[in-house]
């Protein structure tokens, strides 16, 4: 059940071909048709869709027995609430997926829920956590220059490496640390990993920056800035070549601690991203009273430049905004060439996507960007 006809469309689109049988529900009502004639195995629910009473259905997916998928940021408002009740309603929450629902990670969900893929149990990522088996590979961001582009620096995503299965992607165990609180220490072990990586590099004489993605939900402790600050310190790390990437749709619940974090984390020097602009409710004000340096452009705009006008005069406008509030502009998940060009016409000062390479471990990471840099 959701609101939006194009996530309907993907969860028909993958589900299909793996042997499901779909049904959609566009409202509470229909849902609740649903659970009751179709007996359905699994339930993919956004909270907010038809304004929020999904949650309502909860206690018809319990008597259903039917086990349940999450979908939208594991911070927002709906999403906790849903997974509160559903626990109390004794239902089995197999997992949250963030919006924009990516069709790898829908497609792992559905595997496991078929037995397809291994099912990883939060006692399992705790224990990776322990034996320090997560880490970080590395997908290149370029930055624009008056001949092109070049890559400068990476973001950091999240990688398992599995004593038996070997590399794990993150769509097979985030959903399940995000389900049971784990994702914060996942986030400690990329961050640690990212800032070991810097130092290595820094130490080559490589000026390179990372990106981390940091929720608002996951910083809890006081003393985060601090001892982030002393981490870059004992790997000699400039602290301006990490960037912590806050979700646009995140602040819409963080409290005036979190803000005053970021204020903090910027006068140790960190850069900071709001990443997924234009996927939230950021106002001007928002932006103008939080410290951020950068704003990444939500993929589902990005997705629509080849084609949109009306994609491509929001860009420009966004690359105008950032331009007058001393912010550099970047854009995600971008695919093709041609959206390349478009964006460095444009005047938008970062990218990365798939045009340049999919992650990387760091070794391979680290030739690309001699290859890259050195053919233009």
């Amino acid at each position: 059940m959701d609101d939006d006809p194009a996530v309907i469309d993907l969860v028909a689109g993958v589900a299909g071909p793996l042997g499901f049988v779909v049904r959609r529900a566009a409202d509470q009502s229909a849902l609740s048709d649903a659970l009751a004639s179709y007996g359905p195995d699994a339930v993919l629910l956004d909270p907010e869709a038809d304004q929020g009473r999904a949650i309502q259905s909860l206690d018809a997916v319990s008597k259903a027995g039917a086990m349940l998928l999450l979908l939208g940021p594991p911070d927002a408002r709906g999403v906790v609430a849903a997974r509160g009740r559903a626990q109390r309603a004794g239902v089995d929450v197999a997992g949250i997926l963030p919006k924009p629902l990516l069709h790898e990670g829908l497609e792992t969900a559905l595997r496991s829920l078929r037995g397809d893929a291994p099912i990883y149990a939060a006692q399992d990522i705790a224990e990776a956590v322990m034996r320090g088996e997560i880490g970080a590979w590395y997908q290149p961001q370029l930055v624009r220059s008056a001949h092109g582009w070049r890559v400068d620096g990476a973001e950091a995503l999240a990688r398992w490496q599995h004593p038996e299965h070997g590399l794990v992607l993150p769509d097979a165990f985030v959903p399940t640390a995000e389900a049971e609180g784990q994702i914060a220490a996942i986030t400690d072990c990329v961050l640690r990993t990212a800032v070991e990586q810097l130092g290595v590099w820094s130490g080559q004489g490589l000026a390179l920056r990372i990106g981390v993605n940091l929720s608002p939900s996951l910083v809890t402790d006081p003393d985060f800035p601090e001892r982030l600050n002393m981490l870059a310190r004992e790997y000699d790390v400039p602290a301006r070549l990490l960037v912590l990437e806050i979700p646009e749709p995140g602040l819409e619940h963080a409290g005036p601690a979190f803000l005053g974090m970021l204020a903090r984390l910027r006068i140790h020097g960190f850069s900071l991203a709001l990443e997924h602009f234009g996927s939230g409710v950021s106002s001007l004000a928002d932006l103008y009273q939080t410290p951020f340096s950068e704003l990444k452009i939500d993929r589902r705009l990005t997705a629509r430049l080849e084609n949109d006008e009306d994609a491509q005069r929001l860009v420009r406008a966004i690359v105008a905004l950032g331009r007058e509030m001393g912010l550099a502009i970047a854009a995600e998940a971008v695919e093709s060439r041609d959206v390349l060009d478009f964006l460095h016409a444009a005047g938008c000062e970062r990218a990365q996507g798939y045009v340049v390479s999919r992650p990387l471990p760091a070794t391979a990471f680290q030739a690309l960007v001699a290859e890259w840099n050195s053919t233009g």
